[in-house]
């Protein structure tokens, strides 16, 4: 498959996030199950950790793909297919902040709420970056 500079930077950041992501609230979830476990006991560090790894991971991944691939300039193109994705993140993260504020009228932990809107705002980069991707493989019609 014959992927353009900005599909490929696109699928690494996407595989990224949901990667590391994906590890730190599969984690978190294993945490919660256990019967002493009240949200003090996780170490900040862990959460510090996925983020210095996404921004190690990143970095090292577009500086390969910059040395493998020429980037070609933005256009037109590009601006609408990132509009386009942007509003449908913009969706994902507004449906979210609504799901969050019924988890805190429902009385939810402060560790679970503070997750819960970090899970949001993953899904919000996630759909942006699905949503870039899929327009760059159709085509904007």
């Amino acid at each position: 498959m014959d992927m353009s500079y900005q599909e490929k930077s696109i699928l690494g950041s996407l595989l990224a996030v949901g990667v590391v992501f994906g590890y730190y609230f599969a984690t978190v979830v294993r945490d919660l199950s256990r019967p002493e476990f009240d949200g003090a006991s996780l170490p900040m560090g862990r959460l510090v950790l996925v983020v210095v790894a996404i921004v190690v991971i990143e970095i090292v991944y577009h500086v390969v793909l910059a040395l493998e691939s020429k980037p070609e300039p933005k256009d037109e193109r590009d601006t609408l297919i990132a509009s386009k994705a942007y509003r449908n993140a913009y969706f994902v993260l507004s449906a979210g902040i609504f799901v969050v504020m019924c988890a805190v009228m429902l009385a939810f932990k402060p560790f679970l709420t503070v997750n819960l809107v970090l899970l949001v705002w993953v899904l919000a980069e996630l759909a942006q970056f699905a949503t870039q991707l899929f327009y760059y493989r159709r085509g904007l019609r």
